[in-house]
Parts: structure tokens; sequence; C-alpha cells
């Protein structure tokens, strides 16, 4: 069963800023939100396995 997710790299950097992380704070909240969904056991979320339409977003 092949997925077809969009491919997310938070690590790849970007034109202006050179490194996304540089737009947040340390302490904002956004890098608790992408600990904590990385943590959920996201396999009961539902995918596309027909492989029509549009590549997905990954559910985290």
């Amino acid at each position: 069963m092949v997925e077809r997710f969009v491919t997310v790299d938070r690590d790849t950097p970007m034109l202006l800023p050179p490194d996304l992380r540089d737009w947040v704070a340390d302490d904002d909240l956004v890098h608790f939100i992408i600990e904590a969904v990385d943590r959920l056991p996201l396999s009961s979320f539902k995918t596309n396995t027909r492989g029509c339409g549009n590549a997905q977003m990954p559910p985290h």
C-alpha cells in the first residue's frame, strides 16, 4: 500500500531567513506542539490509499 505524501522536511533551509527556526523564539509554543504531535499514534488516521488526487500532507 503506497501512500502519496508531500515530503515535509523541517530541517531544509529557506531562502530568507536561512533557517525557518530563526522566525520563532526558542521558547515558542510551536516547538512543544511539534514534539507532542510527533509522539501521537497517527496510524489510525485515514489516508488516500487509492492513489488518486494530489499528494497528501502527512498526518503529523
